[in-house]
Formats: C-alpha cells, structure tokens, sequence
C-alpha cells in the first residue's frame, strides 16, 4: 500500500467512439440496482479476506475500461467512492475509442496495445467495464450490426447465437483480471451501452431491428457477467427507458457531438453504481 501512496496516478485519455449492446428480450434488462439511494458508509479498518481495507489513509484504484461510450464515468465514479466509502480513489480511464473485447483480451494475454493495463489491474480495488464486439465475430456465424450505428440502416445479423464469441471474450477478460488480481477482494461491475440514435433510427425505419441488436449485446454482457456473479447495470435501460424509446438526449445525458456521453450522464451513472454497494466479487 505504501507505494500506491507514493506513486502518480495513470490517467489513459479516451478518444472518440461508441457502440453498444444488445439481447433476446426486452423485458429480461433490469438494472441490478438498489431501490434506495441511501449509502451505508463502509467503516471496517481491519479487512477480513473477503473485504477491502478503508479509512482515511487508505487509498483505491479504479479502473473503467471501454470505449467512448464511458467517458466521463471515472472521475465520477471515483469522488463517488470517495463520498461513500471515505477512501482516496486513484480513477483510471481505460477508454480508448473503439475499444473491444477482442482488443483488451489480447492485451491481457498477451501484451497487445494497452501494454499498462495488466500492471493497472493487478492494484485495482474497482474495476468497471463496457467493451464493444466489434471484432469478437464467429466467421461461421457473423455478428453483423455495425449499420445501425454508421448508417442508421437495418443490421445484418445480430440474432444472439450471434454474440457466442463475444460472451466468450468477456468472460476471458473477466477470468484474466481475477488472475492479474491474485485473489485479492475486487469489486467488479459490468454494464452495457446506452442508445444515442433513437430518433434517427426512429426516422430511419430500423428502430425495431437496431434496437434488437442493443438488447442481445446488452444481454451477451449481462450473462458473461453473471458466469463469475458479478453485478450488472443496464444503462440501456437506465438511459432509454424500459421499452428502449426514451431519447437520453432531451435530459441531458448525451454531449453535444449527439453520441457520447455527457457529464451528467457520467456523474448519474456513478450513481446507480453505488446504489448496487461495494461488495467485493469472490474469486472462482
């Protein structure tokens, strides 16, 4: 703990990108968040090893991997942490644009692109992540989605057999951190991705193919998540409402760009994390 102390914190800076999530069911998406917004503080000092040390010397990294669809989260969730738990949180933002599955997997296995990210891991207290599937694709059965976000036209295939190998790469990734964590207490949460374009797909005729798509990805990532019983949030559902037709735009949730998102997004995402509390997820 020492040297975390001593040491500065890395901060990897986020592009520009988005794209999200989707699965079978519409009504199979509910936010794994408490009703009540009331925090209980965190006052144990001495850990049992299922727990996470605390106080005001203490000090927590959080680490938000995803592609642009997560900026503004770190920070966020970090003095949200700070607020409930009464701990220093160094926030990490691991949100390169575009980041996928496929990128972050051969970067925990085997030192490709984000060569930081397995030492960032291996002292993180808190770890959330949401990454695309654009390239974890099955050539024998090709998830084929990318039209409803470049084109706003119908997908060509995202059925959920198509996710296969996309819940197989998250489910990897989240075996890797469990590795680079050496049974150490994590709390981990997975999410999914809000929809910008319900308007344009509205307009564009496709809203019910497109948003089939959001909800199987959302969905592919809900049971990668439930394999290790790490908790999920839908911000699918958070930010577009429980028939998926809410425009996150008109409350202020989206930036001025029309896709990423805003830091009010950022800051009520923090939010529904907390609610969800801060028990650890014990290793397999």
């Amino acid at each position: 703990m020492f040297t975390k102390l001593c040491r500065r914190a890395i901060t990897l800076i986020s592009t520009t990108f988005l794209l999200a999530g989707c699965v079978a069911s519409a009504t199979s998406l509910t936010p794994h968040i408490e009703s009540s917004a009331t925090i209980t503080p965190i006052t144990e000092i001495e850990p049992t090893p299922a727990e996470l040390p605390t106080g005001p010397n203490v000090e927590w990294d959080l680490v938000v991997i995803g592609d642009s669809s997560m900026r503004q989260l770190a920070n966020a969730y970090a003095f949200q942490i700070e607020k409930d738990v009464g701990v220093m949180v160094i926030p990490h933002d691991v949100t390169p644009g575009g980041l996928t599955a496929s990128k972050v997997l051969r970067s925990l296995q085997i030192g490709d692109t984000l060569t930081e990210l397995p030492d960032t891991l291996r002292e993180a207290e808190v770890v959330v992540m949401f990454v695309n599937p654009l390239e974890s694709i099955d050539h024998k059965n090709p998830l084929d989605m990318a039209a409803c976000f470049f084109a706003f036209k119908a997908p060509g295939s995202c059925s959920m057999d198509t996710f296969e190998k996309y819940i197989a790469d998250l489910q990897a990734i989240w075996a890797e951190i469990f590795i680079l964590r050496d049974g150490h207490p994590t709390i981990l949460r997975a999410t999914d991705v809000y929809n910008p374009h319900v308007t344009k797909w509205q307009e564009s005729g496709v809203f019910e193919t497109c948003t089939e798509c959001w909800v199987n990805m959302s969905a592919a990532n809900r049971i990668a998540a439930q394999a290790y019983d790490i908790p999920f949030l839908s911000r699918l559902k958070a930010f577009n409402g429980p028939d998926f037709t809410e425009n996150p735009s008109k409350k202020g949730y989206i930036a001025d760009d029309g896709e990423h998102p805003s830091e009010l997004m950022g800051q009520y995402t923090a939010e529904l994390l907390s609610r969800m509390g801060y028990d650890p997820v014990i290793p397999p």
